[in-house]
């Protein structure tokens, strides 16, 4: 039988989680759904609740820092309307309804490793580094590549997520989701679009996908195509451009067939929301 162990600081988490067969926890808005499924019933839950130096926002010299128990509610709060963080704070609006907004956390989106997890592309676009401590150390890595499959990342055991580091950014961004409902529904595509432009140049651009591969991913092919294109200036030119986006997203995602949607329909979805969040970002840049 499985039993909760609660640390009173980020070194006695470190070592709990160093040694067992035991699994982290933040808000548990995960964790029951999935142990009603039969998943970790025989591991020890270490509560990160006291933790208090893991939750809130900060804004320090080299970006915003967001601890990694942080809710969505407050994410929302606090970026609403500010640049290109304010995609990070839509994505956030959209997780589950309000109790889990109120309770589930950033770190928990992330460490899932869900493909649909609603914050992790637009943490991709915004080129998000994760601090990962343990009793030895603390690392930092790119949240590009760090997720391995559903429910895999590359978190090594005893590590502890504690914040996440997001750049200061001069551009804008734009997050899209489309579910069965705009919340409590889990996404069949979300989209996630960074952008910066000079003389109707596009001059930096990311673009991050969810519930299009094994994983969120970051389309590269698809980013390289539009670092080519000016502006369109015609209907026709548009078109042309979504026809192209198409053609290298093919080489980008992967969707497959689920009781949610079909891998066509994704892929649809998704080149249509591509092309419809860089043509309102080259628009906003020019403003």
């Amino acid at each position: 039988m499985s039993q909760m162990l609660i640390p009173n600081t980020v070194t006695e988490a470190c070592q709990m989680l160093s040694s067992g067969n035991r699994v982290a926890c933040a808000g548990a808005t995960n964790l029951y759904v999935d142990r009603e499924k039969g998943k970790y019933l025989d591991r020890d839950i270490v509560s990160l609740h006291r933790l208090k130096e893991l939750s809130g926002i900060r804004e320090e010299k080299d970006g915003w820092h967001i601890g990694s128990l942080t809710t969505f509610d407050l994410i929302e709060d606090v970026f609403r309307g500010q640049g290109s963080m304010d995609a990070l704070a839509e994505a956030a609006s959209l997780v589950g309804g309000p109790q889990i907004r109120n309770r589930g956390t950033i770190g928990g989106n992330i460490l899932s490793a869900s493909p649909a997890a609603d914050t992790v592309p637009v943490l991709m676009a915004l080129d998000a580094v994760l601090v990962l401590v343990s009793e030895t150390g603390q690392r930092m890595v790119s949240i590009n590549g760090f997720m391995k499959g559903p429910g895999r990342t590359a978190i090594h055991q005893g590590e502890i997520l504690t914040e996440i580091v997001i750049p200061f950014k001069t551009g804008a961004a734009r997050f899209r989701k489309v579910g069965k409902r705009n919340a409590l529904a889990i996404s069949i595509i979300n989209v996630a679009v960074y952008m910066e432009k000079e003389a109707g140049r596009i001059t930096a651009l990311t673009i991050a996908i969810g519930s299009a591969g094994p994983t969120a991913l970051r389309a590269f092919h698809t980013e390289e195509l539009l670092r080519t294109w000016k502006r369109p200036d015609s209907e026709e030119k548009w078109q042309s451009l979504h026809e192209e986006i198409a053609i290298a997203l093919s080489e980008d995602i992967s969707p497959i067939d689920d009781i949610r949607a079909t891998g066509s329909y994704r892929k649809t979805v998704a080149d249509n929301l591509v092309l419809q969040l860089v043509r309102e970002l080259w628009e906003a840049c020019e403003k």
